[in-house]
């Protein structure tokens, strides 16, 4: 089989890789048909994260699933399944206590699309195990286009729980969101609609992302003076000045969720926060059980994930494709059951 691999700095191609097995009873074998590029993937491709090539890319998927161990009984062949980015067993202590992302029955940073916990493959890749298919696989509804719940695996469910959570305890919220990457902060302000907001401030320099906020429900004109004007901000940039300008931004008892990766150290305007009795929020999304969820919303229609994914591509362009999208980009493949 082949698998989307990192090769170097900017460097990505289709290479031969041994076909995955079932490794147990309660493992799983799949397909990936929708495969979405999540924001962090263009850095990984440009070699500048600590994740150091080569590896397979892609931990954002909908895949039909191939076979299944003896102990499945959650999804069998020919089923539609959304596969979360991260490896966890369901049962081990973390895991039981909503912490997916510190199961201890893996290595601690054990993930599809980076070499940071093992090499587990990627989910643009041709086929993939699951190791823990019942835990992990969440199927589709009758219906749903998997291109459009494709991100549901990270960037999608990550900008709902990071807005509707500080939102679901402030009434009429005033939500300010601080883009930058290409699709979180759009896909925040869709989440932050859809979770009840008094009202969505969308914060940015690029135009062709303010227009997509604007169409998301938006105001994209917030005005110069921002200071201690929102109850929620979310952080959706990768920028540490526009993450200080975020925080400072927190009116008191506000709630600022950090989902973009900044990989230095920030500054903190911390005395400031202590004054306002605020809170930061910053981590990796334990996507697992909130995927539901975030199907019903786009069943729905309460938001559209397909605005910030403008570019479908075969396999075949990838490589190509992948190495400098504007936006997300969604690689699909045919299904065989």
């Amino acid at each position: 089989m082949q698998e989307l691999r990192v090769l170097g700095a900017g460097r990505l191609a289709w290479v031969d890789a041994p076909s995955p097995r079932l490794s147990g009873p309660g493992s799983a074998l799949v397909r990936p048909i929708a495969s979405a590029s999540c924001d962090l993937d263009r850095r990984l491709i440009a070699g500048v994260t600590p994740f150091k090539p080569p590896f397979a890319l892609g931990h954002e998927c909908v895949a039909e699933v191939l076979e299944v161990g003896d102990e499945v009984t959650s999804v069998r062949r020919g089923d539609l399944v959304s596969v979360p980015w991260k490896i966890a067993c369901g049962q081990c202590r973390q895991c039981l206590a909503g912490r997916a992302t510190a199961c201890t029955a893996v290595p601690r940073h054990a993930a599809y699309g980076v070499p940071a916990g093992g090499h587990w493959g990627g989910l643009f890749s041709e086929v993939v195990e699951v190791p823990f298919a019942d835990a992990m696989l969440v199927p589709l509804p009758p219906g749903l286009n998997p291109l459009a719940v494709a991100s549901a695996s990270d960037n999608l469910t990550d900008a709902w729980v990071a807005a509707s959570r500080p939102i679901a305890v402030r009434d009429e919220a005033r939500v300010l969101v601080v883009g930058g990457t290409e699709s979180l902060g759009v896909l925040a302000v869709q989440m932050a609609v859809a979770a009840g907001a008094g009202s969505v401030d969308y914060l940015d320099d690029s135009d062709y992302r303010r227009a997509l906020a604007l169409r998301s429900g938006a105001n994209v004109e917030p005005g110069e003076t921002l200071d201690e004007g929102y109850d929620v901000v979310i952080s959706a940039t990768r920028d540490p000045q526009a993450l200080h300008r975020g925080l400072l931004a927190l009116a008191p008892g506000g709630h600022c969720s950090c989902i973009g990766i900044i990989f230095e150290d920030p500054k903190i305007p911390l005395f400031g926060m202590y004054l306002r009795d605020v809170t930061l929020s910053v981590g990796v999304c334990n996507v697992r059980p909130h995927i539901p969820t975030v199907f019903d919303l786009v069943g729905s229609g309460r938001c559209d994930p397909l605005l910030v994914s403008p570019t479908v591509v075969s396999c075949e362009d990838a490589p190509e494709a992948l190495v400098a999208p504007q936006a997300k980009c969604i690689v699909v493949r045919e299904r065989i059951t």
